[in-house]
């Protein structure tokens, strides 16, 4: 039986002033990547994507998140306590206006992740 996918894409928006420590954010994750990819198994989640744009001048962080339930994901990765998602989320306060952006769900997928696995 497949498992489904319950899939996110999060629209964050940058605080002026606060792009270079966007970039050490990103950098940070970039740098840690085999200890975040741990962490996802922890949390049950399957794929997390980075993206950055400017738009009409702004900086916009863009996230992809696939999890088997995003709920228990992000609540795990909240309060478990790893060291890396600490600073994670200090970075992400530091430098994103949480009030603003957007979660958008995903309407449907198509998936050929059985050829990929292979």
């Amino acid at each position: 039986m497949k498992k489904e996918m319950e899939i996110k894409l999060y629209k964050l928006e940058v605080i002026p002033g606060k792009e270079n420590i966007a970039e050490e954010w990103l950098e940070f994750l970039k740098q840690n990547k085999e200890a975040g990819e741990a962490l996802l198994k922890k949390e049950k989640a399957y794929f997390e994507a980075y993206f950055k744009s400017i738009e009409e001048g702004s900086m916009y962080i863009y996230l992809f998140f696939s999890a088997e339930d995003v709920n228990f994901s992000n609540n795990k990765a909240l309060h478990h306590g790893s060291s890396l998602d600490k600073k994670h989320f200090a970075y992400m306060k530091e430098c994103v206006d949480l009030s603003k952006g957007d979660i958008m769900d995903c309407l449907f997928y198509l998936n050929n992740m059985e050829d990929f696995m292979k």
